[in-house]
């Protein structure tokens, strides 16, 4: 406006001629000058900055926006929460901020306030599960443990001393199983028509007709008991002793082709049971298991997270859902493994704007107040709901969209759930009972965290921040909200 133009001239001519050696008259006129452009400007104040610099500015504008009339608080009602700042300001029987925390005590132990684990990480993927696991430490868990390939074990256990890193399985091994399966099919597809037809020609006869044999039921009788079985199908329909010999040649190697498939698909079985028995050996002392950070889409990986989220369901588990895993249950084979997901109420999904459009819709598995999982649809505006229950973060982040904010998020929910999971766990029969929509706050709550950090951030490194510079914010942001709650 043209008095903050005003009041800026003053500012700068009163720096300028306030010099010792400008003469006095000169120095009491631009006094006087600045006097009276500083009154003036109070009539005509300037905006505030869109972009708080610090938590005591941010604190300052949130007690700008809690000193609102009764007319707003009623506009604050209409549009339920959205900002961290409309907790105090909107009440809810169904959630509470003093139950996101649990109290800090001399007589707490080490995993007191958390322990969390990252099942992701592959050859060619290595910062999303440090993203994910340093994020739930930043927010202040006590223990975080990454489950990964083998491959990617070191490189993480360089990102950070304070990580507990475990490679379960290993892609080249993965790899080579796989290699060795397709070999063995490509050369069993060499001796058995895709109709599992033995066809014999018999034009060496003069006879221009062919006559089938079914290769399933000679393979069923195929054994050192039944040869003289085989023998009479196959004088049924070959004439000839030589050719006769070849199609039990042929025989007796696919019943071996079909031996060394099942062998390695049993070594396969093996190795991923052992996969899966490395990660559950560890379910008993966690609070919340966080899968798909750098995860990777290898197939028989694939195999092993779904046995590792069955047997979560099963110890009832909170599991938080993120990246490739969202990817795993988009596909058919795991469509089953889905619908049982959206019906666990320990189930947090993390879907981006595509993974959501890629994973089936809810809707056409029943109802979609049925669904007892949390789904978080990341955006410009981030989403929480269950059900019919929808909680909205519209909270302002920076403008840059970093890679690996997707994984301090998963990391951050994970912290926020190990947390619920605490403070529930000893208020069995108390006021958490009545709490229906704590865990979706509390999820909510992650998403706010994330926001005002990448905010932060932003403003403190502009185009140059990266994820890194959002960790180093979470920290204080959350300092910050629980200074929120013990004022209130």
């Amino acid at each position: 406006s043209t008095m903050t133009l005003v009041l800026s001239y003053a500012v700068n001519s009163l720096h300028r001629y306030m010099h010792p050696k400008t003469p006095l008259s000169r120095r009491l006129a631009v006094g006087w000058f600045f006097l009276i452009s500083r009154a003036a400007a109070g009539f005509c104040p300037s905006p505030q900055p869109q972009q708080s610099k610090s938590y005591k500015q941010m604190s300052t504008a949130r007690s700008v926006s809690n000193s609102n009339t009764a007319s707003a608080a009623v506009m604050i009602d209409q549009l339920h929460t959205k900002k961290w700042a409309d907790v105090f300001t909107h009440q809810n029987s169904n959630y509470s901020p003093h139950n996101l925390f649990p109290p800090l005590s001399s007589s707490s132990h080490k995993g007191s306030h958390g322990r969390i684990a990252i099942l992701g990480g592959s050859n060619k993927y290595t910062g999303a599960p440090y993203y994910a696991a340093q994020a739930a430490l930043n927010c202040g868990v006590d223990l975080a443990t990454v489950f990964c390939a083998a491959e990617a074990s070191v490189p993480i256990k360089c990102y950070s001393p304070e990580l507990m890193v475990q490679g379960v399985y290993s892609i080249e091994r993965f790899d080579a199983l796989l290699e060795e399966e397709k070999a063995l099919l490509a050369e069993l597809e060499k001796y058995k028509h895709k109709n599992d037809l033995i066809t014999v020609d018999n034009f060496d006869n003069g006879d221009d007709t062919t006559s089938n044999i079914s290769l399933d039921k000679l393979l069923l009788e195929h054994d050192d008991s039944h040869n003289e079985l085989i023998q009479n199908e196959l004088l049924k329909n070959v004439d000839d002793t030589k050719k006769m010999d070849d199609i039990v040649n042929k025989l007796q190697k696919v019943k071996q082709l079909q031996e060394s498939l099942q062998e390695l698909q049993d070594r396969q079985m093996e190795i991923i049971s052992k996969s899966v028995r490395d990660v559950v050996s560890m379910f008993p002392t966690l609070h919340a298991l966080c899968v798909g950070p750098g995860l990777g889409r290898h197939p028989l990986v694939f195999k092993v997270v779904q046995q590792v989220l069955q047997r979560g369901m099963e110890s009832n588990l909170t599991l938080i859902l993120d990246a490739d895993v969202l990817f795993m249950l988009s596909l058919e084979e795991y469509r089953e493994l889905y619908k049982e997901l959206l019906k666990y109420e320990g189930c947090i999904m993390t879907p981006n704007v595509m993974e959501m459009k890629r994973l089936p819709s809810t809707s056409s598995f029943g109802s979609e107040n049925d669904n007892k999982n949390i789904i978080v649809e990341k955006g410009h505006a981030d989403a929480v709901s269950r059900g019919d229950v929808v909680m909205q973060c519209a909270e302002e982040g920076g403008l840059k969209r970093s890679g690996g904010i997707g994984d301090v998020l998963a990391g951050t929910i994970s912290a926020y759930m190990a947390w619920n999971q605490i403070i529930e766990r000893g208020n069995e029969g108390g006021e958490m009972q009545g709490l229906k929509q704590q865990r979706v706050f509390a999820v909510w709550t992650a998403c706010c965290t994330v926001k005002r950090a990448t905010k932060l951030a932003f403003d403190n490194k502009r185009r140059a921040m990266s994820s890194r510079d959002v960790l180093d914010e979470i920290c204080g942001v959350i300092a910050h909200m629980e200074d929120d709650i013990e004022m209130r």
